[in-house]
């Protein structure tokens, strides 16, 4: 069986009865791989992935998981000074005016930092 070097988690999302739990993987290629697996194998898994993380170095060295959502919005809440900011079909996420604006302008930042640098290499 040949190993898939996953570097990023794209989405996970839990089957309509409720019985599967399925999480897609991308590799440095741009390859996906999704994996479903039961319920109760998830559940089983937390104890090891804490233990595993609790084993990695902190220092920088270790790649954080980044969820990339294939959609996201932008919206307000009615009757509140709340913007809400949406991944996918997840719940949104209701955010006050004032840190949404600080958000939009750590955004713009870093977008613009991120347009002057060059693609990675992927390998």
């Amino acid at each position: 069986m040949k190993t898939f070097l996953a570097t990023t988690l794209t989405e996970t999302a839990v089957s309509q009865d409720k019985r599967r739990f399925q999480l897609t993987f991308v590799n440095s290629k741009g390859e996906e791989c999704e994996l479903s697996i039961p319920a109760g194998l998830a559940a089983d898994l937390v104890p090891v992935l804490e233990a595993i993380a609790a084993m990695a170095p902190r220092a920088g060295a270790v790649a954080e998981m980044t969820r990339l959502p294939k959609t996201c919005s932008v919206g307000h809440a009615s009757g509140e000074r709340m913007v809400l900011l949406r991944f996918d079909d997840d719940a949104p996420y209701a955010i006050d005016l004032e840190v949404a604006q600080a958000l939009a302008e750590q955004l713009q930042e870093q977008s613009d930092e991120l347009s002057e640098t060059s693609r990675p290499a992927l390998h």
